[in-house]
């Protein structure tokens, strides 16, 4: 079965704690994609410390320009160049004369062939992209509509193409387990508040890593006015989008613990399942 591996590295806000390092997720999926979802302040170091080496990053992708995503980015760059890499990175399009400064590769989207990642537009207080992960999964057959086939036409119609039998050319969604998802998708947020926009772009995701920078101990508008949401916004994203896991990150400085972050989130009864995870956490999720 797909299956993701994400590591928390950093799950605070812009402003760190000696327990909470800013913004960083990496991410690997079964197909051996190596992926950096922000890049805070000493992003190297973290990688290092679970065994990963920045020259081995697929791509690495930055929601937005604050400081808080970014500055551990140079040293990235340029520890891969000396590890024998050269660092991929995603960004919003109005920052990649910035980026491109660092001597890499910079674009707004990317085709791995069976995993594709876009930008989509999330609402902060500047130009952002939340990051859509989609992987094709292939058609999982009805057994009983394949009877007979040989094993490459099999093979064929799993991965999206057409196979041959009696004759003529079979489509997949003709012997298709109608019950099964060929698509499996998943939207990290970044920085962004409530976004009617966001949710209308992207549909339906499996997993939603969003921010909650806010408990709710805060005038939602002031947060809003910030670009940041709260918990029960963050819930409510979760549910508009159907998604069945939900990860809550970039809690602000000002929470000691995130007691209040997952007494909120426990009274959601699931799905979505709601996490929050620490720095260094690992979360293994099943597609």
């Amino acid at each position: 079965m797909p299956l993701l591996k994400l590591v928390f590295l950093g799950t605070g806000g812009a402003v760190p704690r000696a327990d909470r390092m800013l913004p960083a997720i990496y991410l690997e999926d079964w197909l051996g994609h190596r992926i950096l979802l922000d890049a805070g302040e000493g992003v190297q170091y973290r990688l290092f410390q679970i065994g990963v080496a920045p020259s081995s990053l697929t791509l690495v992708a930055v929601t937005h320009m604050h400081e808080d995503h970014v500055l551990g980015l140079p040293g990235l760059v340029i520890t891969a160049k000396f590890l024998g890499g050269k660092v991929k990175l995603l960004g919003p399009r109005s920052a990649h004369g910035i980026l491109s400064r660092l001597g890499v590769d910079v674009a707004d989207s990317y085709d791995g062939g069976r995993l594709k990642i876009r930008c989509v537009e999330v609402c902060h207080t500047v130009d952002a992209c939340g990051w859509l992960l989609e992987w094709d999964v292939g058609y999982k057959l009805d057994l009983k509509k394949v009877e007979g086939l040989p094993k490459w036409a099999l093979t064929k119609l799993i991965r999206g193409g057409g196979g041959g039998g009696g004759g003529r050319v079979i489509r997949p969604e003709e012997v298709a387990d109608p019950a099964h998802k060929r698509y499996r998708r998943l939207l990290y947020t970044g920085d962004t508040g409530p976004c009617p926009r966001m949710l209308k772009t992207v549909g339906e995701v499996d997993v939603l890593i969003h921010e909650a920078t806010f408990a709710d101990d805060v005038d939602p508008k002031k947060a809003h006015e910030e670009g940041h949401s709260t918990v029960a916004d963050a819930i409510e994203a979760a549910k508009a989008l159907r998604a069945g896991v939900l990860v809550l990150t970039h809690i602000s400085a000002r929470y000691t613990d995130k007691a209040r972050h997952r007494q909120l989130a426990g009274r959601v009864p699931p799905p979505p399942h709601v996490y929050v995870p620490d720095d260094f956490d690992t979360l293994l999720v099943q597609l």
